[in-house]
């Protein structure tokens, strides 16, 4: 039976639990090997996805007077709200630039199903109304992204939808490294009675302005750069790994300092090969990536919701691929899970056909059931 985290855990008072076994050797982190890490991407020729056809309701809010010590990639142009019936607009910059047909042909091709960003979270919003999840203020939000600060857009819309604020679990690559304790607290934090858990997970991986899949143009940087750079440097590590001998063994790491990225690279170890051998390595290694975190994710659920978890809450489990693209086209979202739990953590009902379903266009009503409200907020 799985076990509920006690009181003295979640104050930090308990005996820590087992981690998993780690590599001796320091995973490879310099520059050089990250940005070399991209060898196998490929290109693809220039036309404009059918992603793009339907309108969402997603739009900028008004930006503040733009500060000069800022780019104009700020935080301010990623929060969103809904507006009813416009059509999708660019979410990355005040200019509207049009989006890149280059780097939204490669997302179709690499990673077929992908949403745009605005959209994915419209969709699982009335998904989950209709499915009498609450949404809004009552609602409490975990996600598990990457560090990388190309990933906080997501979040800061998502926070827009699920109650104004998240519940960090994820570190490096978007594993959920708070583990059984922090999805405890998550879960004596959601809002009762009448509330609702939403946990969003997904590791991530970048398309540059040229179509190279692993990476992406940051802002102030004069070329493109590795993404994931943690990913990028765990599949360095596999790589040494699978030249090895196989008799090689590994010793537990003891030191903190680079325990992440420890973890992430033997986390994906056991999909080395099929990540090397695929013919594009970089779009392999984030579903290699998306394998382990599932499980991982699974585990935690399994442990840390039973007795947790208020009753009669629905628990909402969401997993899927990130994908960081250049300033002026909209990032994605390559939904992978959609299900509904008990308070247990046991599954409900699976609703990722639902949420993947592109004859499905009940979300681009003006009006979502049971709301006349143009915000997605709640």
């Amino acid at each position: 039976m799985a076990a509920s985290v006690s009181a003295a855990e979640l104050e930090g008072s308990a005996t820590p639990r087992e981690g998993p076994t780690v590599p001796t050797k320091t995973p490879i982190t310099n520059a050089a090997d990250v940005a070399g890490c991209d060898s196998a991407a490929t290109r693809t020729p220039t036309y404009l996805s059918s992603l793009f056809v339907t309108p969402l309701k997603y739009k900028d809010k008004p930006s503040p007077a733009p500060n000069t010590a800022h780019s104009d990639r700020s935080l301010h142009d990623h929060h969103a709200t809904a507006v009813p019936g416009e059509g999708w607009s660019n979410d990355k910059t005040r200019g509207r630039e049009s989006a890149n047909p280059t780097v939204v042909a490669m997302v179709e091709q690499q990673f077929p199903g992908a949403l745009a960003e605005g959209e994915f979270i419209d969709k699982l919003v009335i998904l989950l109304e209709q499915n009498n999840v609450v949404v809004g203020d009552n609602s409490l939000l975990a996600t598990s992204f990457c560090c990388d600060e190309v990933n906080r857009s997501l979040d800061s819309k998502l926070c827009e939808a699920f109650g104004g604020q998240n519940f960090s679990m994820g570190g490096l690559a978007g594993f959920p490294f708070g583990g059984v304790t922090s999805f405890g607290a998550f879960s004596h934090h959601i809002p009762k009675p009448g509330g609702s858990a939403v946990v969003v997970y997904a590791p991530h991986v970048g398309v540059d302005s040229t179509g190279v899949v692993g990476k992406v143009d940051r802002r102030g940087m004069p070329a493109s750069g590795a993404c994931c750079g943690s990913a990028c440097a765990a599949l360095n590590f596999c790589k040494e790994q699978l030249e090895k001998d196989q008799a090689e063994q590994f010793t537990p790491q003891v030191d903190f300092l680079d325990a992440q990225q420890a973890w992430v690279g033997q986390a994906l170890l056991p999909h080395g090969k099929e990540v090397v051998d695929a013919s594009n390595p970089m779009a392999q290694l984030p579903r290699a990536l998306y394998t382990a975190q599932k499980e991982a994710m699974h585990k935690i659920i399994t442990a840390a919701a039973p007795g947790n978890v208020p009753e009669n809450t629905p628990l909402v489990l969401v997993g899927g691929i990130q994908i960081n693209t250049p300033t002026g086209t909209p990032d994605f979202f390559l939904p992978l899970q959609c299900e509904l739990r008990s308070p247990a953590g046991e599954v409900q009902a699976d609703l990722l056909a639902e949420l993947t379903d592109p004859n499905d266009t009940k979300w681009m009503s003006p009006e979502r059931p049971n709301d006349t409200s143009e915000t997605i907020s709640g």
